[in-house]
C-alpha cells in the first residue's frame, strides 16, 4: 500500500541529506540527539519530520519538515540560512515555508549558540478509498 508514495519520501529524504552533508559536511542527525552524541563545537544540523495534515485534496497531505542549523561562533548564520533554504527547496516537492532564528545560552557559561529552524513543506498523495 503507498509504495510509490514511500519511495517517493524516501527520495526526498536522501536528498535533503545529500545536499545538506555535500554543501556543510557537518553531522546530521533525525530527531533528537544523546548526551554522548554532541560533536563537538556544537555545529550540527537535526532533521525533525513532523506530523501528516490534512489538505484541501480528500487523497492529499502535507508534512512540515524542520531542518534545525546549530551552529557556534559563526558570523555567517543569515548567509548560511539562506543556502540552507535554497538546497533543501531544490528537492522536487519541498516548498520552503519560514524560519525561526534564536540565540540559546549554554548551560552555566557566558557563550552562545546560534540555532535556526527553517521550515519546509511537502504535499503528497496517497491512496485513499472513498
Amino acid at each position: 500500500m503507498n509504495e510509490k508514495q514511500k519511495n517517493y519520501l524516501k527520495k526526498q529524504n536522501k536528498g535533503i541529506y545529500d545536499n545538506l552533508t555535500a554543501h556543510f559536511n557537518l553531522p546530521i542527525f533525525q530527531d533528537d540527539l544523546a548526551e554522548d552524541e554532541y560533536p563537538n563545537g556544537y555545529n550540527y544540523f537535526l532533521l525533525i519530520f513532523g506530523d501528516f495534515e490534512s489538505t484541501d485534496s480528500i487523497n492529499q497531505v502535507s508534512q512540515e519538515i524542520y531542518v534545525v542549523y546549530v551552529t557556534e561562533g559563526n558570523d555567517l548564520v543569515d548567509e548560511h540560512t539562506l543556502d540552507i533554504l535554497t538546497l533543501i527547496s531544490s528537492v522536487p516537492g519541498i516548498s520552503f515555508d519560514r524560519s525561526i532564528k534564536q540565540r540559546l545560552q549554554k548551560k552555566d557559561t557566558d557563550e552562545f549558540l546560534d540555532q535556526v529552524t527553517v521550515i519546509f513543506k511537502r504535499k503528497m498523495s496517497h491512496e485513499c478509498k472513498v
